[in-house]
């Protein structure tokens, strides 16, 4: 198909502009990424997305393009490096029309005292590195109305104390897979967020935490491998609907009342070199009420028929009203 010359350079005004480099080698399309932005005239854009791989110089401006795409009022921005640099410009940190921002790679967060972000409702920083221990609490104060935040860590991201402090947010998925390293090891989470309705942290470590204020807080997932939580550690989330609990050494919660609880379960910790995880619980003095008259489905994958896992499962039978018969419970009941 041949088209005129009247619209060769239709693509020129296009909203919406992505330029993504392949990691398997090559060449760069840097110089592609270069010219075509210098041709676009387009008096705004929607959607910028640049990730450049390996194969790319190391001493490209990609901050004179941010730049620009800031002056032209982007409101969605991507941007992924495999070398380590400072891409953003400051510019960045005071768009007032940005609602959607992605920084991945190596990318130097650098955030300057007056940023301001006063749109942006989704962040995603994964792997970045923080120019000190300040600038990720800069960046997150300059949003006032964040709904999103996932934050993905690598083993070298110059912060050991990270704290999420946004009352605005809704949604917070905290991902730390780096940490079994020897030097992740001392890190710290901190989260005083009253408007979360959903959390997700994952932790291969199981540093230290500390959460706190979570009154909306509907569902959350927890996977902190070996770690021993205490009562003040699950009463933040005692307002949930939907717990999920994994690799987590639970030993006691008796004292805690999760009066809003729908859904549970518990994933425990596996051993490369044990043949099964023991199993202890003490009878309540009192029948708790969930299980009275509340609980209504009983998954307990990889039961062994062990006398512990008998003498609990007997219990639940004996005191649960909903559960009319052993028929009902078998089809809800699963060996693995």
């Amino acid at each position: 198909m041949i088209l005129s010359k009247r619209w060769r350079f239709l693509w020129t005004m296009l909203p919406k502009l992505e330029y993504t480099e392949s990691n398997e080698g090559g060449t760069s399309i840097w110089d592609l990424l270069e010219k075509s932005l210098q041709l676009h005239k387009a008096p705004s854009v929607e959607s910028l997305r640049i990730m450049l791989g390996p194969q790319c110089p190391v001493d490209v401006d990609v901050g004179k393009w941010v730049s620009n795409a800031v002056d032209r009022y982007v409101r969605e921005l991507t941007l992924s490096l495999s070398f380590l640099s400072d891409p953003a410009s400051k510019r960045l940190y005071t768009s007032k029309t940005l609602v959607k921002l992605n920084l991945m790679g190596k990318i130097l967060v650098d955030v300057p005292s007056a940023a301001c972000l006063p749109s942006l409702q989704s962040l995603l920083l994964v792997n970045v590195v923080y120019k000190d221990q300040d600038s990720h609490v800069r960046l997150l104060l300059s949003c006032p109305v964040l709904r999103y935040l996932l934050v993905i860590r690598n083993k070298s991201d110059n912060v050991t104390r990270f704290i999420v402090k946004i009352p605005s947010l809704r949604r917070l998925k905290y991902i730390d897979s780096q940490s079994l390293e020897k030097n992740g090891s001392g890190r710290s989470l901190v989260i005083d967020s009253p408007g979360l309705n959903y959390l997700s942290i994952i932790d291969s470590l199981g540093g230290n935490f500390s959460i706190q204020n979570m009154p909306c807080l509907e569902k959350a997932i927890v996977s902190l491998y070996g770690f021993y939580p205490n009562d003040k550690f699950l009463t933040s989330f005692s307002s949930v609907k939907y717990l999920y609990l994994a690799h987590i050494k639970v030993a006691s919660c008796s004292t805690i009342n999760f009066s809003r609880l729908i859904e549970f379960q518990l994933i425990l910790p596996s051993q490369p070199f044990i043949d099964h995880v023991p199993l202890s619980w003490n009878q309540p003095s009192s029948v708790p009420r969930c299980v009275l008259s509340h609980l209504e489905i009983l998954e307990w994958k990889l039961f062994e028929g062990r006398r512990e896992e008998k003498q609990l499962l007997a219990y639940i039978l004996e005191n649960s009203e909903v559960f009319e018969d052993g028929g009902n419970l078998t089809d809800t009941f699963h060996e693995c």
